[in-house]
């Protein structure tokens, strides 16, 4: 992936600082506001373990929880403290989405784009997150807001607002590592890190609840998801398809 050089007299349009912001914003945007908060003060939206990129113990799905939708086994319920060695990636629009469609999801991909089914694990969650953002920033918000996000009055508003209509132009960006800050067996939330074609690192917070035998994605009560830039990806599982 080229890197363009940065002048620092050129417009500030084209600054490393408002390039990042743009991205974060078309995200944001692109998902229907369904990511999760992140106060400025660096606080997370629950509380975070003290050994948040390593493998902990289990924490089972409860007994009432739907198996999954395509009958994907829930593995392995340990937060993964590397990459999964078995991912496989597709373009998904002009960004590299993870696939492992026999293990962690998606299980279903449809001939509309939409990409469902996830292994109800923490690492399935990973993958179900993952696509989330990626498929919501390609284009297809439409579809996540309809198929992948928890029902409720916040996604009913969504629906009818103007960021449910899909979005016409895909950040520049690759999915670049990640780290799992809270599983519960019914919820996660993970955060992605992510490069900008410019070589400039910025993430986003996701939180995923299991509901109707898949992972969805949780919109905030109030208030509006906040990216961060980043100097770089320190503390994140390197992660990437391209």
């Amino acid at each position: 992936m080229t890197e363009p050089t940065v002048n620092e007299e050129q417009s500030p349009l084209t600054k490393p600082k408002f390039i990042i912001s743009a991205v974060v914003v078309a995200i944001i945007v692109a998902l229907g506001i369904i990511l999760a908060v992140i106060p400025k003060g660096g606080g997370t939206p629950s509380p975070e373990p003290s050994n948040a990129g390593a493998s902990t113990g289990s924490s089972q799905p409860s007994a009432t929880s739907a198996a999954s939708v395509c009958g994907l086994p829930s593995g392995d319920q340990a937060k993964p403290a590397t990459a999964p060695a078995d991912a496989k990636w597709e373009l998904v629009g002009k960004i590299a989405a993870p696939t492992s469609p026999k293990q962690f999801g998606p299980g279903k991909t449809e001939p509309n784009g939409l990409r469902s089914c996830f292994a109800h694990s923490p690492t399935g969650a990973l993958y179900a997150g993952a696509n989330v953002v990626i498929l919501a920033s390609s284009g297809r918000n439409d579809l996540v807001l309809q198929h992948l996000t928890v029902d409720g009055p916040e996604r009913d508003k969504m629906l009818q607002s103007p960021a449910a209509s899909n979005n016409s132009g895909s950040p520049s960006f690759q999915l670049a590592g990640f780290k799992v800050t809270d599983y519960s067996g019914d919820r996660a939330v993970i955060e992605y890190g992510f490069k900008v074609t410019n070589g400039t690192f910025g993430s986003l917070p996701v939180v995923l609840q299991w509901a109707d035998g898949d992972w969805k994605a949780v919109p905030p009560a109030s208030g509006q998801p906040e990216g961060k830039q980043l100097a770089d990806l320190s503390g994140f599982i390197p992660w990437a398809g391209v």
